[in-house]
């Protein structure tokens, strides 16, 4: 058997990343003669993340007036709802639970940790999301397979950068530390265009790791939500106002009530909205796919929007949002671009009731971006 050993976001209270490193593992994990898990590193808001002193991440993002009253608008809404704790505990057991389903490496509580004694696989992967995203708040040569012996084949599997344009520092580690890769790819257009201007090493271009699975299985995943009155599904990454009262505006233009999927929230005293807080990874699926309308500022709820045929979505890229990019790549790939609200959210209801999605093109194109990633990762592990 051929091990495999994937470094990606894990483990987090977060839609994408726990669902975009279940389907890479659960794909890895089903090829013919290959034995695969996840490697546990631990961040620096998980218990027990024991910090580094060597390791430091590349930048923290400067104080801003525009955070200064993002964070207003934030202890705002929390005081016209009933505060829960920083993520509910229903929605973290749901994760917990879902997480098991992926098979773990020993943890490493610390970069120090995993440095110091690696773990042995013939095959390190790094995975998707954004693993190479230079504002992450902690240091990502561990991302790029540094721990890793020389003399094992490395590869990556859509990694993210998430940003546009690096630092000249940020360009000459990415340089040096990608060289030691047997195979490059990366999950946007952009970001391919990007490492090309600077690396000599061939760098392809394939779909988030969600696109391996088919829909059927993600369907099979989804928690019912047939039984709820039809609704209007919310949800952001972090906090939107604007985009909160754009929404509650298309709910009430509708008549649908608006469900707003907020694992730090609890319902508003004026009863505009609708909070889910105890969502787990298989209930965002099923949200997203018994919903009438989606309204997020999120990759992967519009990945999965796409994958499980929501009867329609619309996704907003705020000017605060420095990660739009992957957003943007994703909805030209499948033709939808149509489905990018105005930054000034001057929709209302019936315009955007009218814009139909074509489930046939984005069908014909799934299959050729799996087909794709899939001939990717067969050729480089198999």
């Amino acid at each position: 058997m051929k091990r495999v050993g994937i470094l990606t976001i894990h483990n987090s209270p977060n839609y994408g990343a726990s669902l975009q490193s279940y389907a890479l593992y659960k794909y890895v994990s089903q090829l013919p003669g290959i034995e695969c898990e996840v490697i546990d590193l631990h961040r620096p808001y998980e218990n027990g993340y024991v910090k580094s002193n060597r390791f430091v991440p590349y930048r923290r993002e400067p104080f801003s007036i525009k955070r200064s009253i993002k964070s207003a608008l934030k202890k705002i809404l929390r005081r016209e709802s009933k505060k829960v704790s920083f993520y509910s505990i229903g929605s973290k057991y749901k994760f917990d639970e879902f997480n098991k389903s992926i098979k773990l490496s020993r943890p490493y509580w610390g970069i120090d940790e995993l440095y110091a004694d690696p773990p042995c696989y013939d095959v390190y992967m790094t995975g998707s999301d954004q693993v190479w995203n230079p504002t992450q708040p902690y240091c990502l040569e561990p991302y790029f397979l540094t721990f890793a012996p020389q003399d094992k084949k490395k590869l990556s599997y859509a990694s993210s950068i998430g940003v546009t344009e690096l630092q000249e520092n940020e360009k000459q580690d990415f340089k040096r530390w990608l060289s030691f890769y047997d195979t490059i790819s990366v999950r946007e257009h952009q970001a391919k265009d990007l490492l090309a201007s600077f690396i000599e090493k061939p760098v392809a271009q394939v779909a988030d790791p969600t696109f391996l699975l088919d829909s059927e299985h993600w369907s099979s995943l989804a928690v019912d939500y047939t039984k709820v009155e039809p609704y209007i599904l919310l949800f952001t990454v972090g906090f939107d106002f604007n985009l909160l009262q754009f929404a509650i505006k298309i709910s009430n233009e509708s008549g649908l009530r608006l469900m707003y999927l907020n694992q730090k929230l609890s319902d508003p005293i004026d009863g505009s909205y609708k909070v889910v807080n105890d969502a787990g990874p298989k209930d965002f699926l099923g949200l997203i796919a018994q919903s009438e309308m989606v309204i997020t500022d999120s990759y992967h709820a519009t990945v999965f929007s796409l994958i499980l045929k929501a009867k329609n979505f619309y996704v907003y890229i705020g000017s605060y949002n420095k990660r739009g990019s992957r957003i943007l790549d994703l909805l030209k790939t499948y033709k939808e671009e149509s489905h990018l609200l105005s930054e000034t959210l001057s929709e209302n209801y019936n315009d955007l009731s009218n814009r139909k999605i074509d489930y046939q093109l984005v069908d014909r194109i799934y299959r050729e971006e799996q087909m794709k990633a899939h001939d990717f990762l067969k050729s480089n592990l198999l």
